[in-house]
């Protein structure tokens, strides 16, 4: 299995990923964490524009997350910016930056290899991006 910090896109450019930070999701409060789907990451991605100073956010398997801190990489004209504001899950998993992959919500069609992948992204950005919400399942 590839290393997915090392993973990068077609163009072959790395997406540098924030300082390690094992505490920075340590005390989340499932219970208080803004419930949304993929289509609401997509509505807040209309509302906003990519105005300045906007959070682009991204839904990976049971969460969403903050991405501003690499929001050069996610902005448009950025290297990853197919993967803003919406569920990554199924394309992270396939280590893929093609749009079509970015518009399969869900990861239960994986194999079990490819969820092990999608598991070790989880586990990357939960210790470098904060969690802002969970993301439910498509409807």
């Amino acid at each position: 299995m590839a290393n997915p910090v090392s993973w990068s896109n077609e163009k072959k450019r790395p997406l540098v990923l924030p300082a390690l930070q094992p505490d920075l999701n340590q005390e989340i409060n499932h219970s208080e964490l803004r419930r949304l789907r993929a289509a609401d990451l997509e509505n807040y991605s209309r509302q906003t524009e990519y105005e300045c100073g906007t959070r682009i956010l991204v839904g990976l398997k049971d969460y969403v997350f903050d991405m501003t801190a690499v929001k050069d990489s996610l902005s448009p004209g950025g290297d990853f910016s197919v993967y803003a504001f919406k569920d990554i899950s199924y394309a992270l998993a396939k280590y893929s930056a093609a749009e079509t992959d970015t518009l399969i919500q869900g990861y239960n069609s994986l194999s079990s290899e490819e969820k092990g992948v999608l598991d070790s992204w989880v586990g990357i950005f939960l210790t470098r991006f904060p969690v802002i919400g969970m993301l439910l399942p498509a409807e």
